[in-house]
């Protein structure tokens, strides 16, 4: 049975009109914020089912397998009682090294030995090292009444054995998800695939982490054990239901399902009070003047601790259509497009870099020239409106030729996070992706 609770939903324009006669678009902004108090801190979080993937393959030598060590046993300290740690090391050959380890002082010894004992070698059979970490978490799902459980991988390179094809990965990364297998990645250095373990990252609803010093692995690896304990919501679904000879597209990376006119968009996982932004440029047919154009959102979710399947309240909001004069002087709510305009950059920096990353620079190229009107028509009535469209042009043109390097990895994860409201889970201040863009 769905049950109906709340979450905060907003709807937000940034006009609330439309001219007649005329086809035309708006932006429509919807915030989520799952809603709920902190855990107070003498209440346990809920156990942890735990698999730590590591990259162990000859390009990993030096100071990324050390730093490696240094976060998977900074992971063993943090770790209770109650969670339980796999964890699998590959090259060309897969080796679990312990599975379902529970983090008495015994286990937590035994870990941080194990650990010690890694070294880097072979080649990078990424796809079975996961799915190895994938089957220690879900023998824990089977035997212990774990939930879910989750895998993080770290890795420097790119997968040259197994399967090496990110859709592929993306399809049973998709399916270990539903069955309640997450999967995260810690992307090391400037030469991982990011299109590869992004596929890991976003089919497993968990995220990709550009990383580069023990410092940032630590803090990401640390991070991640932070965010499985203040999940509340998996399996977010938004729903949309908008009038006929209206058109939405989600101008962020999500998969989505229409059905006439209701658009489903999968949020994934949800943090205590963290809010999702989902970006939608709404083109609408031409209407006569005095039509109302209705419009309802609300969310489902699967409860973390209890399971249970749960829904939020319908939320509304009218589009009116009024007369051309009115709707040119209709005022315009700068937040939204403030916002608006950072979502579009960030998704099509997104989609640039997946195109620049497979050599299609001609597609990179088109992907800029082709948003480049509508775009600045947008952020026409912005201050910084110029340098808005000045660094689209920018970044089109980076996209357009080749690009390699710690600038590119990290511009791709930055853009992501910014495209998906999602926090840099590294404590040193990187700045934007966009700053990226001229190194």
């Amino acid at each position: 049975m769905i049950k109906e609770n709340k979450m905060n939903i907003e709807m937000r324009w940034d006009k609330l009109v439309l001219p007649a006669e005329t086809c035309s678009e708006r932006n429509l902004l919807i915030e989520l914020t799952a809603l709920g108090q902190a855990k107070q801190k003498n209440k346990k979080r809920p156990p942890v089912n735990l698999a730590l993937v590591i990259d162990r393959s000859g390009s990993m030598g030096g100071p990324y397998i050390e730093a490696a060590k240094i976060a998977a046993k900074g992971i063993a300290d943090r770790l209770t009682t109650k969670d339980r740690l796999s964890l699998v090391s590959f090259d060309n050959e897969i080796i679990t090294h312990f599975s379902n380890l529970s983090m008495d002082s015994v286990g937590r010894r035994r870990a941080k030995s194990t650990i010690a004992e890694l070294y880097a070698r072979g080649s990078t059979n990424l796809s079975a090292g996961w799915f190895e970490g994938a089957n220690c978490v879900t023998e824990a799902i089977d035997d212990d009444n774990f939930q879910n459980g989750h895998v993080l991988v770290l890795s420097d390179g790119m997968a040259n054995v197994g399967i090496e094809d990110p859709e592929e990965l993306n399809m049973h990364a998709q399916e270990l998800a539903s069955r309640g297998v997450y999967t995260s990645a810690a992307g090391i250095g400037a030469h991982y695939s990011p299109l590869q373990l992004d596929a890991l990252a976003e089919g497993g609803a968990g995220r990709l982490h550009d990383t580069e010093t023990a410092e940032d692995i630590i803090d990401v690896v640390l991070g991640e054990l932070g965010e499985i304990s203040n999940t509340i919501a998996r399996n977010v679904e938004l729903y949309i239901r908008s009038p006929r000879g209206v058109r939405l597209e989600c101008l962020s990376s999500m998969r989505e399902h229409r059905s006439g006119n209701l658009l489903q968009i999968n949020l994934g996982i949800m943090q205590l009070n963290r809010q999702k932004t989902v970006a939608l440029l709404t083109e609408v047919n031409e209407l006569s003047k005095g039509k109302e154009l209705p419009f309802e959102a609300y969310v489902t979710w699967e409860d973390v601790d209890s399971g249970e399947q749960l829904r939020s309240s319908t939320v509304n909001s009218v589009l009116r259509v009024v007369s051309a004069r009115e709707a040119e002087k209709a005022e315009v709510n700068t937040e939204v497009v403030r916002k608006f305009a950072d979502l579009w950059e960030a998704s099509t920096a997104y989609q640039g870099m997946i195109l620049n990353e497979q050599l299609n620079y001609d597609g990179a190229n088109m992907l800029y020239k082709s948003n480049l009107e509508s775009f600045s028509e947008m952020v026409g009535s912005l201050e910084d409106g110029d340098d808005r469209v000045n660094r689209h042009k920018l970044a089109g043109k980076r996209m357009a030729r080749e690009w390699k390097g710690r600038s590119k990895r990290e511009s791709f994860d930055l853009a992501k996070k910014k495209m998906l409201n999602e926090p840099d889970l590294r404590k040193k201040d990187s700045g934007n992706w966009h700053d990226r863009l001229s190194e």
